[in-house]
């Protein structure tokens, strides 16, 4: 397990609560006390889990992303290539200024 002190502890009082609890003599207040640290380890364990997962989920949703991001970066790339895109922006660009000023 990711946890393994919280699991470790975890384990240890389930295992105390037992013996507590089958002994002839438990004290109720001991009893409630473990399960009371029993529950607040378990309760740990479960915000941990969550907020990994949470963290976990998170890099994968930006993982995803960022491969969108570069798969169109390239594809654009490849456009440009094959129909000299950025050229042609240039040269409408300039000639689009060459205009501005002729008509000044």
């Amino acid at each position: 397990s990711k946890y393994e002190v919280l699991d470790s502890a975890k384990a240890q009082l389930e295992n105390a609560l037992e013996k507590v609890k089958a002994s002839d003599s438990a004290n109720p207040e001991t009893v409630e006390k473990i399960e009371s640290a029993l529950s607040s380890t378990n309760s740990k364990i479960q915000e941990i889990n969550d907020e990994y997962d949470l963290v976990g989920t998170g890099m994968t949703a930006l993982g995803v992303v960022g491969d969108l991001v570069e798969k169109a970066i390239i594809k654009a790339g490849e456009l440009n290539e094959e129909y000299s895109l950025s050229s042609k922006a240039t040269v409408a660009l300039k000639d689009a200024v060459d205009k501005a000023k002729a008509a000044s």
